[in-house]
């Protein structure tokens, strides 16, 4: 393979989801090569390089270089959510692929230049609603698009963190409303949002309510105490595809669990459940038999149904075909969605999606 059929990446944010998920799995990607960094924190900076193996020319302190270098065909965007939309502008007005992390903006007003910019200059783009690439929801995808359990009747869906409790959290940009927009509705709910507009369909309305358990932290470079502005906990009603009824849970407060997410979804003719702590198996009831004998029981997800999210990104820089990747439009319409919880929360009503 020559220089010229890999692709070059570089990465802005050198903090934990570029370290966690996104440059592990670079690492073990056909067809791509890691080469440039950024990032305002010279020790993540350089920490990060090592990791890589990134020489000080391709260690960037402004975003702008990055995009900027020559060796760089596609940008992976891991800052704070207020630097998403900007970072990604940028990209795309300079011709090259973006892959943004989410959510894609603090408001939808914000996220109006990124669509405006992809209108005039349509690069490949991405987003990282990463459980879409999971194999039980892409699988259970499979199995709703082909009818198995029947007309759906409704959907439960939770997702459970304990992180509000970590001891010596501090007030970090998540809990700054100036900086995330939103706390768990934008950093964890909007994963269950995404997934159920892929296996479901758009949402229509919404219904929701929002607090704060753990009001005040210490700040990051003092003891004193500052406020948290960004919510723990969500719980909100759905009018989702065609006429489904969806609740969800999401909160940041459930001591016991350190990343859970479920999902149940019922239907006329048989029932589709999975725990994304067991990503690789799905929980069915479908047809007459399985409902008279076995009931929900759990099947192992066929290997055909298994993809990482970065492989596909360098897929779609590459040109190869991507079924179901997520892209900055579903951000948008993500997007919409979350401003239209928090406005449902604010007024204390159901708000239709615009």
């Amino acid at each position: 393979m020559s220089e010229k059929e890999i692709v070059r990446i570089g990465i802005i944010g050198c903090g934990g989801i570029a370290n966690g998920v996104h440059i592990t799995q670079l690492l073990n990607v056909n067809q791509c090569k890691i080469t440039a960094l950024c990032d305002i924190n010279p020790k993540a900076l350089a920490s990060t390089a090592a990791r890589v193996g990134i020489d000080e020319a391709h260690c960037f302190s402004d975003y702008h270089d990055l995009i900027a270098c020559p060796d760089v065909d596609a940008v992976e965007i891991c800052t704070p959510n207020y630097l998403h939309i900007p970072m990604a502008v940028d990209v795309v007005h300079a011709g090259k692929s973006v892959n943004v992390e989410k959510p894609l903006a603090i408001r939808y007003e914000q996220a109006k230049a990124l669509e405006d910019a992809l209108a005039e200059t349509p690069v490949p783009n991405m987003m990282c609603f990463s459980y879409r690439f999971f194999p039980a929801v892409r699988y259970a995808k499979w199995i709703l698009d082909k009818g198995l359990i029947g007309k759906i009747v409704s959907v439960n869906v939770e997702y459970l963190k304990s992180s509000a409790f970590w001891e010596g959290r501090r007030l970090e940009w998540r809990f700054v409303k100036e900086y995330a927009g939103t706390g768990v509705l934008g950093d964890l709910g909007v994963h269950l949002i995404d997934m159920a507009r892929f296996l479901l369909g758009d949402f229509h309305s919404v219904c929701a309510q929002t607090g704060i358990v753990v009001k005040q932290r210490k700040r990051l470079d003092s003891e004193e105490y500052g406020s948290v502005e960004t919510d723990d906990y969500c719980n909100f009603l759905a009018d989702i595809g065609d006429g489904i009824p969806g609740s969800f849970t999401v909160t940041r407060c459930a001591l016991g669990n350190a990343n859970t997410i479920k999902y149940d979804i019922f239907g006329e003719d048989g029932v589709i459940s999975f725990n994304l702590n067991n990503p690789d198996t799905l929980g069915v009831c479908i047809g007459e038999v399985d409902k008279k004998s076995d009931g929900l029981h759990q099947v192992r997800v066929p290997a055909e149904f298994r993809i990482g999210q970065e492989q596909m990104f360098v897929d779609m820089v590459s040109g190869k075909p991507c079924q179901f990747l997520p892209t900055v439009e579903d951000g948008i319409a993500c997007q919409k969605i979350l401003d239209a919880l928090l406005d449902s929360s604010e007024q204390r009503r159901w708000v239709d999606i615009r």
